[in-house]
Order: C-alpha cells, then structure tokens, then sequence
C-alpha cells in the first residue's frame, strides 16, 4: 500500500470541498487512479460545512461551567461538548469521555486545534452524507472508481497518544469478517473483524499530522479493500457488543442505581 500526502491551502467556510481537493491535485507530483482511496481530514470537511461555532457567542449552563472547573475547560467549550454529545461519562484534566453518533470519543469531536482564534470546531453533522457528497463530486470531476475516508483522531484505552479514526467510509467495503476463517493452525475464528476503514485512516492520519503540517488530504493506492460503490457493511457496533463501553454502561447503571 502506498500513501502520498497532498498538501492545500487553508480551507474556509463555504469552500468547495471537492474543488479544494482538484487544486491540491493539480499542485501535487500525484494524480489519482481508479481504485485509489481520498483520505480527507474531518476538520477540513466541518470547516466547508460551516461547523465552526465562536466560544464568545456560547452561553454556558451551570453544568458546563461546573464540569469545566472540574476537568479544566473553558465553559464555552464544554456548552458545546454538552450540546454535541449523546452522553457524557465523565473525564480527566483536559478532556470529556463522550458518545457521540454511536463512536466513544473525546470532547463529542468538538475541537480548538486548528480552528480559528477562539472558536472550535465541531465533527461534520452527517459524515455518512459528507461522504458520498465528496466521493459523488470527486467522480464527476475526475470519471474514476474512487473511495473516500473521512480521518479524524481519537485516543485509545490505556495508549499514549492519537492514532487515526474513520468518522465514514465510502467507495469499499470498510470492514472485513473473519469469522469462520482458520488460522495458521486450522483454529476458526469466532469473533474477530478487520477494521480496514480505521486502518486506512491511522495510516494516513500518520502523514496528516497534529498541527502545523498542511496535509489535509492523503492519497492511499492499493489498498486491500473491495470496491463497493458505497459499501453496504457499518464501522460501528452496538454499546452492549462492545467490549470497553459495555464496561462503563455497566458501571454508570450501578452507580446511579
């Protein structure tokens, strides 16, 4: 598999998403082919989507302003949190556990990094939909059999560090099934999935970076996918199937009980 970053300008509220990405293209050393995968940086997706809020215009509740002194955060910036998330867990210094459209995720994907000075920016609000508008657009521009990934960055239990998330796949098939397969040693496997949508995303979310790098989308060639239109098979499970949230479920009945 092979991963080519392709750097652009700042992207801006009501930008052309999939204009941004033919301009990039164009002033890349790379052209896309028929079966490559478009790994696009959710903050970049939100920002065309208009999914900035300004914190001077939030208006904190006593909750916000309470959970804000508790895990050190702005008010302004839990109000969204609150406002954005399913539910709330709890958290650390810095952070909020939070549901959010069925994905454990830090802060319900509200972020300050790499938004404009005191605004956040928030998780695109279908990113299913974003998506295949993207990929719909991509096609028409270019006539190729394309996929796309939306990578956004999340933490994983007990590991130091971010590593790549796919908010949405499309184009293949962004999930493998294992169960039934033998292993080397002729033992079938009972439970195990390949997430290669997440996959995907960790590995280009190395090129995207953190900060100040510019690389707002990456290329992927070769990938070991199935083309799929727009793939038919979810990235995510229910909360009793999993096996960290099923824990905290438990745990967050027993203590309110």
């Amino acid at each position: 598999m092979e991963l080519y970053p392709v750097e652009s300008s700042l992207v801006k509220p009501g930008d052309s998403l999939s204009l941004r990405l033919q301009e990039a293209f164009a002033k890349s050393k790379v052209r896309p082919r028929d079966r490559d995968i478009m790994a696009v940086a959710s903050k970049v997706v939100s920002t065309s989507e208009g999914r900035v809020r300004q914190l001077s215009r939030v208006k904190p509740t006593r909750q916000a302003v309470r959970l804000g002194r508790k895990y050190s955060l702005p008010p302004e910036f839990v109000q969204l949190v609150l406002d954005e998330a399913d539910e709330v867990y709890g958290g650390v210094q810095g952070a909020l556990l939070t549901l959010k459209d069925g994905q454990a995720t830090a802060n319900a994907g509200v972020d300050r990094k790499n938004a404009p000075p005191n605004s956040a920016v928030l998780w695109p609000l279908d990113p299913k939909a974003s998506a295949i508008r993207l990929l719909g657009a991509v096609k028409r521009r270019t006539g190729l059999d394309l996929g796309v990934v939306i990578v956004d960055s999340r933490v994983a239990p007990l590991r130091l560090g971010t590593i790549g998330l796919s908010l949405a796949s499309v184009g293949f098939m962004p999930v493998k099934d294992f169960r039934g397969k033998p292993d080397l040693y002729g033992r079938k496997a009972s439970i195990t999935f390949q997430a290669l949508g997440d996959g995907i995303a960790a590995a280009a979310q190395l090129l995207m970076g953190e900060t100040r790098e510019a690389v707002p989308f990456v290329l992927v060639r070769g990938a070991p996918v199935e083309f799929a239109g727009r793939g038919s098979r979810t990235e995510k499970m229910g909360l009793k199937d999993c096996l960290y949230m099923a824990q905290i479920l438990r745990e967050t009945r027993r203590t309110r009980d």
